[in-house]
């Protein structure tokens, strides 16, 4: 899960985010809360929350990062950064970077994370991770997921 999803919510008039794609957030986060869901992320999200609380000159950081570290405890890790994921952030950049997509390191290693802790899909509104084709990307105006129709209910439960 990008910085962008936690943001949508802490921060919402500091992203570029629709409606559409904050009341997914929302979801997002009530569904991880309750345990419905499971995610990862990277510590760097942290950092930029830290970096938009700064720039918005915005108070209640520590308690933001509380409830991404205790709130969704059991729910969301947040993995570290350590040399492996640092280089793969790096092909990463290399791979997606133009000057039409400034791809960042930051965009790489949510990238890294997110294959490395085993996502079905990474969640984001950055349109530099929406197009990469290492894993399924998902706006955050998509959760839930819809429904699947009866013929595919049908033969899931028979197989």
């Amino acid at each position: 899960m990008d910085s962008n999803v936690f943001l949508a919510i802490i921060v919402p008039d500091a992203t570029r985010a629709s409606r559409e794609d904050v009341r997914g957030a929302e979801r997002l986060l009530e569904s991880l809360k309750k345990g419905e869901i499971a995610a990862v992320t990277s510590v760097m999200a942290l950092a930029e929350i830290r970096w938009v609380f700064d720039r918005e000159q915005k108070s209640g950081f520590d308690m933001a990062r509380a409830a991404l570290e205790q709130g969704f405890a059991g729910q969301l890790d947040i993995l570290p950064v350590d040399a492996d994921l640092a280089v793969a952030s790096a092909v990463y950049r290399r791979r997606y970077y133009s000057k039409t997509n400034p791809f960042s390191y930051n965009d790489g290693i949510i990238l890294a994370t997110a294959i490395r802790g085993g996502a079905g899909g990474l969640v984001t509104t950055d349109p530099h991770l929406l197009g990469v084709t290492e894993i399924p990307t998902f706006r955050p105006s998509s959760f839930p997921p819809k429904p699947r129709g009866p013929e595919t209910r049908q033969s899931q439960s028979s197989g």
